[in-house]
């Protein structure tokens, strides 16, 4: 420390800061303020590259083609009188909710509507008309009348009942009557396969959403199904058809499709007391009547008859159904274009929600071999 003289006074003499300090304390605030401003740049890039996303991503593509009507209908019977804690819960409006979850369990994907909550499910009626008359392109059909619903109205699809008030009850088709006609399962009102007169006792008018779905895979054997040997006769033209479950045989027909048909040792086709052919009746010159019953043990169930002129059969009807709960059900299907004083083989066969088939015993009737004289009448 130096003392300084001058006029009576004394000072301490502090030293100052060098250049090269002063330009170290520069360079340490420059690096501070390029660091700084990096970070800022990293945080703008986050929120920039957020956005993107949000604004210029497309919404998650949804096809009517994934649609498996019954698995959504497995879910409706499930859940009818309960509430998924998985879904958000609508309380006593929770009817669209229902429907929507149903949807989603046959494989569809509703958070393609901007109006889908958190769960993905839609809670209103209107917000569901739109979704599937936009995205999903449903077939609609709109009417007041109370007799009876379209004949093009299948398992799974969907139907909104409505008054002054608007779109206000949404319903599923879970099953139908041997008259064709559909049975709706809900909630609010929690219902199991009501139908559509009750409906109507609380609204004035409905909306029925057909939707347009890729058919029910069914496996098959690959290989062809007559042999070398075997002349198959090609069916006739298809008629009208009438295969509901019905106590008496049906009277119209329809011709079967040539199908590549199950390998009488497919190991997934086991006989069993589910499903029994019965000897065809009504047995023509180039028809017959097959018959069988199949009690469906609590699970949803499609039928269809294998024909043929050997035990590889060659030809299978449509499938039918579903058929539900654990009654017995006499089935009945008409079959044309037949070869006449032919052995067949005939069996019917149970196809389960995830595929498996169930093969009654294999049946055998002939043609007659001659057609039947026409009747005539005397004067």
């Amino acid at each position: 420390m130096n003392l300084a003289e001058g006029k009576g006074t004394s000072y301490l003499a502090i030293p100052s800061r060098t250049t090269w300090e002063v330009r170290s304390c520069i360079m340490t605030d420059s690096k501070a303020v390029a660091r700084w401003r990096r970070q800022i740049a990293v945080v703008l890039a986050i929120i920039v590259a957020t956005a993107s996303s949000v604004v210029f991503s497309p919404a998650p593509r949804v096809s009517a083609a994934t649609y498996n009507p019954l698995k959504a209908i497995q879910y409706a019977n499930q859940w009818w009188n309960k509430r998924n804690p998985k879904f958000q819960s609508y309380g006593v409006g929770d009817c669209a909710n229902f429907v929507s979850q149903c949807l989603i369990a046959g494989g569809l994907n509703l958070r393609a509507s901007s109006s889908a909550n958190r769960s993905g499910s839609i809670g209103e009626c209107v917000n569901l008309d739109v979704f599937l008359t936009k995205t999903l392109k449903a077939t609609v059909w709109k009417t007041s009348s109370r007799s009876r619903a379209p004949t093009g109205l299948q398992l799974g699809d969907v139907a909104i009942f409505g008054n002054w008030l608007g779109l206000r009850h949404a319903v599923i088709v879970s099953a139908k009557q041997s008259n064709g006609q559909p049975l709706f399962t809900a909630h609010t009102f929690d219902r199991k396969n009501t139908t559509l007169g009750w409906l109507f006792s609380a609204w004035t008018y409905v909306k029925y959403y057909h939707i347009v779905k890729g058919p029910i895979t069914v496996a098959v054997a690959s290989k062809p199904a007559a042999s070398a040997k075997t002349a198959v006769v090609t069916p006739k033209p298809a008629v009208s058809a009438k295969t509901a479950v019905v106590a008496e045989p049906a009277v119209t027909s329809r011709s079967s499709v040539h199908a590549a048909v199950l390998d009488p040792q497919l190991e997934s086709v086991k006989p069993a007391s589910l499903v029994t052919t019965l000897a065809p009746s009504l047995v023509m010159f180039t028809s017959a009547v097959l018959n069988g019953v199949i009690k469906p043990d609590s699970q949803l169930v499609l039928w269809f008859f294998e024909y043929g002129v050997s035990e590889t059969y060659g030809f299978a009807t449509n499938k039918q159904g579903p058929l539900l709960g654990n009654m017995t059900n006499d089935i009945h299907f008409a079959v044309t274009g037949l070869q006449p004083d032919t052995l067949y083989h005939t069996r019917l066969v149970g196809v389960a929600l995830d595929g498996r088939l169930t093969a009654g015993p294999d049946t055998t009737f002939r043609t007659a071999a001659t057609q039947p004289a026409a009747a005539t009448v005397g004067d």
